[in-house]
């Protein structure tokens, strides 16, 4: 009984000495905070921690974070090793409004594989490793990431690739919507009502040729934006 008193009083001095989300570190503290992030991103983020040291910040792994294109990209002009430069353009801040990456913040990430458009509507894909952050006063942190969309890689939608269909070429002839319609009164002339099948039938035909064409190279404009997760804790200096 008299442990048990003992517990419990030791337990209750260590909860006067350290409130909830401060931990005594030596003779330090570290306070952990939480990324502020979109709603939408929110509720998919394993977590949102910053351990917020005395003298440093740790972005603790798994933490999910936005960045976009500092200029324009497309695959069908890039090549294995080429940089890819994304900006934390507003910055990275807690709930509490400390600082954790200033605006303008780069994240460079390095190209490791490309695979080009197949048939059958499958679209290029780009593989990246990520490399490193970079402050506005030049300090570079490593950094260890993957892009958060379940699939490690960037590529274009299906429904992207699939709706070229409807304007693409096959053999030198359009077999887009407007051969479609073209269809549409070719069956009109025999059968009545055939106008009414042949449209939607033209439809089809731009789908098929989506398909067993080759698919869409990823692309993107500066501004646009991407979604990363950390592999591994980032710890930033103060």
């Amino acid at each position: 009984m008299k442990k048990f008193l003992s517990l419990v009083l030791c337990g209750l001095i260590l909860g006067l000495v350290c409130p909830v989300g401060v931990v005594a570190i030596g003779e330090g503290t570290s306070v952990v905070e939480h990324i502020k992030l979109s709603k939408n991103l929110a509720k998919k983020a394993p977590t949102d921690i910053v351990q917020n040291n005395d003298d440093s910040l740790i972005l603790k792994q798994y933490n999910t974070l936005e960045v976009y294109y500092a200029q324009d990209f497309n695959a069908k002009n890039a090549k294995v090793g080429d940089e890819i430069t994304y900006l934390f353009k507003d910055g990275v801040y807690t709930t509490k409004e400390t600082q954790v990456l200033p605006p303008a913040t780069k994240l460079v990430a390095q190209i490791s594989n490309i695979e080009k458009p197949k048939s059958f509507n499958r679209s290029g894909k780009i593989y990246l490793d990520f490399k490193y952050i970079e402050l506005p006063d030049g300090t570079q942190k490593e950094v260890r990431a993957k892009i958060f969309n379940g699939k490690d890689f960037l590529s274009r939608g299906k429904l992207n690739a699939l709706g070229k269909g409807l304007g693409s070429t096959l053999g030198g002839s359009a077999v887009g919507v407007a051969a479609g319609c073209g269809i549409g009164i070719a069956a009109n002339a025999v059968i009545i009502g055939g106008f009414a099948v042949g449209l939607p039938l033209g439809f089809a035909v731009g789908a098929v040729a989506g398909l067993v064409t080759p698919g869409l190279n990823y692309k993107a404009k500066a501004g646009d934006k991407v979604v990363i997760q950390l592999t591994s804790d980032v710890n930033l200096e103060k």
